[in-house]
């Protein structure tokens, strides 16, 4: 073993001194990536070489697997994966055990059966998938070696994965909940919504005229009912604070029937309506020549919390148009106009009032749904499936709560581990292997490997000379 790692790194120190006289000093990207390849090879032979030591292990446990009833079906069966050092082929041993056929040692790996992208890699395509499109996530990962489609299978393949806030170390008074939508197209050419909602402390200014929320947190809600949603929302603030300890919560949202829902966890919240959705009403309401002149006192009516006013001016613009626009549809459709968009604001009167309250901080609905969601999933126009768009809406929200997708989230057989458990039943098929391990370390840690002369000619060439540079720095405790 120590003869062939020996000649890995003979061989790789070679190639290193070989780039080095041809090509010289350069452009350091360049150089860099040509080490990195080189590097890359011999991290492969390295690997290879403990994976084809550890099949012998298990090949040459004959008595123990003569007592368990495991025999070799076939030796030397490739298997060729794509992992996070390109791609990598080694052979392994088919044996036929009282559980059925198996490759032990692809159990022992952690590599699934059909699985042609290992989970390491796996874990960055899909974290990387959630911020970018499939095709760039291939090409940051792997260099555009994977497809689109395989990106978007290891989406689909990522089991259910859950953010849970860490418990704040003092409770705030005051809770701002900002809930809106984002509109996602689906294949079948319909649209759905995107229920987003976003807790925070509050803000703080960064810098001339930006502010950023303190301490927020997201929950998309897509395919969940809004009354389930919401117990979601209030269980985790539970977790991260005493509720008991929060004297007041403001809910910003436009007013939609499932944000409405809020009530029913956080009974002496308050609703206080966007005011982006407050200032596109009224645009509506007051567009056209007829109209323009009556926003100003109407914006001073809702000022002064003068509903009445409001109505009154609002029926004040209706007998003009009657007055001087022609019958006609132009005359139609902007009565309509008038009569949902002052619905309305009279519908969410005194949501628009609490836009005034002190403790409020302005509402961020529409920004947070463009951050969260719609960079991804509905900027760009494309069609999701609902499994899809349900797997993205999850693994987005959850990245950007700053979750981290692990390799053994992204294992499909992972939900259903009994099937392929075969080395939780042959327990000591791991320790063969592990003791093989320890015969291999025995000794390891000696750095005079390095200067074995049968391997390494005594001459000065530019690879004893490495060595020695490499000798010269090692420390070993």
């Amino acid at each position: 073993m120590e003869t062939i790692i020996l000649q890995i790194v003979q061989e790789t120190v070679r190639k290193f001194m070989e780039s080095y006289e041809i090509n010289g000093i350069h452009d350091l990207a360049g150089m860099a990536e040509r080490f990195k390849s080189i590097s890359d090879g011999m991290a492969r032979d390295v690997l290879r070489t403990f994976i084809s030591s550890a099949d012998d292990a298990l090949r040459n446990a004959r008595e123990d697997r003569m007592g368990d009833g495991v025999k070799i079906r076939e030796s030397n069966v490739p298997r060729v994966l794509f992992t996070a050092l390109g791609e990598f082929g080694y052979n392994r041993t088919y044996f036929d055990t009282p559980y059925g056929r198996e490759y032990i040692l692809d159990n022992i790996l952690g590599v699934t059966a059909y699985e042609r992208i290992d989970s390491s890699v796996n874990a960055k395509l899909v974290n990387h998938a959630a911020m970018y499109s499939y095709g760039k996530s291939a090409d940051i990962v792997t260099g555009g070696q994977i497809s689109r489609q395989s990106v978007r299978n290891k989406i689909m393949n990522t089991g259910e994965v859950v953010y849970m806030p860490e418990k704040a170390k003092t409770t705030p008074e005051i809770l701002h909940i900002f809930a809106d939508e984002d509109h996602a197209n689906l294949q079948n050419g319909k649209n759905t919504i995107v229920p987003l909602i976003t807790v925070c402390e509050g803000k703080r200014l960064v810098s001339k005229d930006r502010h950023e929320l303190t301490e927020p947190f997201h929950i998309q809600g897509y395919g969940i009912k809004p009354e389930t949603l919401w117990e979601y929302v209030y269980a985790l603030c539970a977790q991260k604070y005493d509720m008991e300890r929060v004297k007041q919560v403001y809910v910003y949202g436009d007013g939609a029937s499932w944000i409405a829902k809020f009530t029913d966890v956080f009974p002496g919240a308050m609703h206080v309506l966007d005011e982006f959705h407050f200032k596109k009403s009224m645009k509506r309401l007051f567009a056209g020549e007829i109209c323009s002149q009556f926003s100003l006192p109407a914006y001073g009516a809702v000022s002064r919390n003068d509903k009445a006013g409001f109505d009154k001016i609002i029926q004040n613009m209706l007998n003009e148009i009657d007055e001087k626009m022609m019958a006609g549809k132009e005359r139609t459709a902007r009565i309509k106009a008038i009569m949902e968009n002052a619905g309305y604001i009279t519908g969410h009167w005194e949501a628009t009032q609490n836009m005034r309250l002190a403790e409020t901080i302005g509402s961020c609905t529409e920004a947070m749904v463009s951050h969260v969601l719609s960079t991804r999933i509905s900027r760009n126009p494309m069609g999701w499936s609902k499994e899809g768009l349900s797997k993205m809406s999850m693994i987005r929200v959850f990245v950007i709560n700053g979750g981290k997708i692990e390799p053994a989230d992204t294992i499909v057989w992972k939900q259903n581990h009994d099937k392929h458990s075969v080395i939780d039943k042959l327990e000591k098929y791991d320790a063969i292997v592990k003791k093989q391990q320890e015969e291999i370390l025995k000794g390891a840690k000696n750095w005079r490997w390095f200067e074995t002369d049968d391997l390494i000619s005594g001459k000065t060439t530019g690879t004893r000379v490495a060595l020695d540079a490499l000798g010269s720095t090692r420390k070993v405790s």
